[in-house]
């Protein structure tokens, strides 16, 4: 699993890929939507060596839960707005959770943005987990 793209729902087709990776990466993701998550399958995406430091951190956040952008950039001895870059750079929404990073007043943005369909979506996965 290399990127993951958000959709409108007029573009969606049906899926048919006989990769093993992508067809695990599938199947988590369906049963991530039907709250059956189980263990997140193997991701390859490409980055810098700070973007890979920041997605780890990512990956270790639960369900349900979040941090700050303020308490991450502490973890890693860095600056908030370097790990809202590695956020933004994330090719792998849902798998990497750059959604379960808030800003200290509020939601903070998604996907480059601070409104719209990005954030909405942000909300909604959000809310899914059982946050908001």
């Amino acid at each position: 699993m290399t990127s993951i793209d958000f959709l409108t729902p007029s573009s969606c087709k049906p899926f048919v890929d006989h990769n093993a990776d992508v067809t695990g990466a599938a199947s988590w993701l369906q049963a991530y939507f039907l709250h059956r998550a189980g263990v997140e399958p193997p991701c390859r995406p490409e980055g810098t060596a700070f973007q890979h430091r920041v997605w780890q951190q990512l990956r270790r956040i639960p369900i349900g839960q979040v941090v700050t952008y303020g308490e991450l950039a502490k973890a890693l001895d860095s600056s908030a707005r370097a790990v809202a870059g590695a956020c933004r750079a994330n090719p792998i929404p849902i798998l990497i959770p750059c959604h379960r990073v808030v800003a200290a007043t509020g939601l903070g943005g998604y996907m480059g943005e601070t409104g719209g369909e990005a954030l909405a979506i942000k909300q909604w996965l959000l809310q899914h987990e059982g946050y908001v």
